[in-house]
């Protein structure tokens, strides 16, 4: 039996980021012969701690990883030695991952994994300073795309992608006509967009963007589905630009599948991405998605997708997004599935190339 500790850098959650992207391995994955336990920055909520409990899987709380460092590491180095892991899985999104690693190296751990998530941190100067230690840390690198592998890695990495479960993302028309009747959304043209209100995802030029866009269809609706630091400051943008009463805010959403069945045109602006995993569940979903061309291009899994410079105006991308029909989604769908399955982004599939990557290295 092969204890493995998955170490998440961020917030543990029951919405998006990093969280999202391990539980989805998580929930795949044959667990036989293998004990998963995580370990995060905070206290994590019921729904999701029993989604762990029912597999025998246990949580760490090794408390604030920025406010509270030494006490992080710590409790950390207490853990290591106590339960006496065979592997660790570190999931973050710069150099600073070295910390976590070193920590095991220092208490023995063999098997030690990065993984990278992105291709940019918040923090270049400490990345930067960082960056030769953390590539002495690690004995297994992996990335979500090439362009995140380069960046973090620089070479002599693996590409394990941010699969999901398509089936279900499939589209679903009557989810679709639920959600749409709850909002009054009837004869509406639905532009949406799922990520955190932060910085990185550029819901700004988003706003613009729609701004745009009703002025050329009067019946156009925008949902971002997110919370976030900037939730305020884009309401106020929203009512600034006067399209506040046609712009939902649905907060923080565990499930996203239903909203992106309502939606008729996903947009995504964001200004780097390590992947982009929202656009690979509209795909599945059989949505018409146009986003920044500074996302990764492994995300075009289908030809449902085309890219756009930021350094458009927001006139130029509502002109394109104001012609997007409504497709058969059905049929749309069905044929996404395929696509996305033969492009390697079939969580199934994906879990057993980490189980082998847990397995295989002595």
């Amino acid at each position: 039996m092969k204890k493995i500790l998955i170490v998440i850098t961020t917030d543990f959650v029951s919405y998006g980021g990093l969280t999202s992207v391990m539980m989805n391995y998580y929930n795949a994955m044959d667990k036989k012969d293998i004990q998963i336990d995580f370990a995060s920055t905070n206290v994590v909520p019921k729904n999701l701690l029993s989604k762990l409990y029912v597999n025998n899987s246990r949580y760490f709380c090794l408390g604030n990883r920025k406010r509270s460092l030494l006490k992080y590491l710590f409790n950390l180095v207490k853990l290591l030695k106590k339960e006496k892991y065979d592997i660790i899985h570190v999931n973050g999104n710069s150099s600073t991952m070295a910390i976590e690693l070193q920590i095991a190296r220092f208490c023995g751990i063999k098997q030690r994994l990065a993984h990278g998530h992105t291709t940019r941190t918040n923090y270049p100067l400490i990345h930067k300073i960082l960056t030769s230690i953390f590539r002495n840390s690690y004995t297994v690198g992996i990335a979500v795309s090439n362009q995140a592998g380069e960046w973090l890695f620089k070479k002599g990495y693996k590409i394990l992608n941010n699969a999901i479960d398509i089936n279900h993302y499939k589209f679903d028309r009557q989810l679709r006509e639920q959600f749409r009747n709850k909002y009054n959304l009837e004869n509406k043209f639905v532009v949406g967009n799922v990520g955190k209100l932060n910085p990185p995802k550029n819901h700004s030029y988003l706003l613009r963007v729609f701004s745009e866009i009703k002025k050329v269809k009067d019946n156009a609706f925008l949902i971002i589905a997110g919370g976030g630091e900037l939730e305020g400051q884009l309401k106020k943008e929203a009512y600034d630009l006067g399209i506040s009463d046609f712009v939902l805010f649905l907060g923080m959403v565990e499930d996203t599948a239903p909203i992106l069945q309502a939606m008729d045109v996903f947009v995504f602006t964001s200004v780097f991405e390590g992947l982009g995993m929202a656009l690979i569940e509209a795909q599945a979903s059989g949505l018409r998605c146009v986003c920044s061309d500074v996302v990764p291009k492994e995300t075009k899994v289908t030809g449902l997708i085309q890219y756009l410079s930021l350094n458009e105006s927001p006139v130029k991308w509502a002109e394109i997004i104001s012609l997007i029909d409504f497709d058969n989604r059905t049929d749309v769908s069905e044929e996404a599935y395929k696509s996305i399955t033969a492009a390697g982004y079939n969580i199934n599939i994906e879990a057993y190339k980490l189980r082998k990557i847990y397995l295989d290295n002595k």
